[in-house]
């Protein structure tokens, strides 16, 4: 199993509809669970993809 790209920063960018903290999108947070790898590894390149893009995450405070 593929571990999830959460950090902890679970909020919703108004502007951009990602999460701020992981980089995905409200749909591929709610089906993470329930999806195969092969539909993992896509998320992950979605997020991959952002991050080249200049999307930033915000870390969270604690340092985790």
């Amino acid at each position: 199993m593929i571990a999830s790209p959460c950090t902890g920063v679970c909020q919703l960018d108004p502007a951009t509809a990602l999460c701020l903290g992981c980089l995905r999108s409200r749909d591929e947070i709610a089906c993470w669970g329930s999806t195969t790898d092969s539909h993992r590894l896509q998320i992950l390149a979605n997020i991959g993809r952002r991050e080249a893009a200049g999307h930033l995450r915000v870390t969270p405070m604690d340092g985790t």
